[in-house]
């Protein structure tokens, strides 16, 4: 039996780039799509947000792995499986981390657009990962239900000291109760035991529960947080603007995301 090929695909920085898909990417996700395999979004995003980025590209995945694998959905958002965070944690969190300097502290919802609640970046800073958001009041967190934290450190040159000092305190204080991974400059706190690789075995768990076929796995991504996802498919990507240390544990460097598409429908 000739397994099905599921490609597993991150957003920002792999095939989103100044805010825009480029329609080499467009059109390889669509032709990899009509050979008959399967497109999965991978990301640390949230619904909204994911919607958001994809709204003018015409590209529909199949299924995705959002808030850095604690939600999986159908193509049409539809929730299929979700992990949350308790409320007093986030309001533990965002107060004192509203005690730091040069970051911006976002949160993603179920029930809501996504939110920010706190910022001490100077407000003519912006970043193009989180484009689209609401304000939201402290004292507004325990009438909602929270997937992830996203904490944007934009501190100038003490940048990756305050991105690495976040992270060491927030798993050393909280490690056991929830998940924090890095991309770039963005801290993800997720519920425990959430990656996009639990996200991905979640999927491919459902896949199996309705169909006997067997499934060939890639995964393309740029940055830390792939790396689970890079660890569980059979053929991992990253490329030359990513980490040194992404790419030396993937099986590939590609240009881009669309030339490896191509060269591995080339070879169908």
């Amino acid at each position: 039996m000739t397994p099905i090929k599921l490609l597993s695909s991150d957003l920002d920085g792999t095939i989103i780039f100044d805010r825009a898909i480029g329609p080499d990417s467009i059109q390889a996700i669509h032709q990899w799509q009509q050979a008959g395999n399967i497109a999965v979004c991978s990301t640390g995003k949230s619904i909204t947000a994911t919607r958001f980025a994809l709204r003018d590209s015409g590209i529909e995945f199949d299924y995705n792995v959002l808030y850095t694998g604690a939600v999986v959905t159908d193509r049409h958002y539809n929730v299929l499986m979700s992990h949350t965070l308790p409320n007093a944690l986030v309001s533990e969190l965002v107060q004192k981390l509203s005690e730091e300097q040069g970051i911006s502290v976002f949160a993603t919802t179920l029930d809501t657009n996504d939110v920010r609640l706190y910022s001490s970046t100077p407000p003519e800073l912006t970043t193009g990962i989180l484009q689209y958001f609401d304000p939201m009041e402290y004292e507004n967190i325990p009438h909602h239900t929270f997937v992830g934290i996203p904490i944007w450190v934009s501190a100038g040159d003490k940048t990756e000291e305050t991105i690495q000092r976040l992270h060491t305190w927030i798993l050393d204080t909280y490690g056991d109760v929830i998940d924090c991974h890095r991309n770039q400059d963005f801290l993800d706190i997720v519920p425990p035991n959430c990656t996009k690789a639990t996200g991905l075995a979640w999927l491919m768990k459902h896949l199996r529960s309705t169909t006997s076929a067997a499934y060939e796995t890639y995964s393309l991504g740029d940055s830390w947080n792939d790396i689970d996802m890079h660890h569980w498919a059979d053929h991992s990507v990253s490329f030359p603007h990513s980490p040194a240390e992404i790419q030396e544990i993937t099986e590939t460097v590609a240009p881009t995301a669309a030339d490896y598409i191509q060269s591995v429908l080339a070879h169908e």
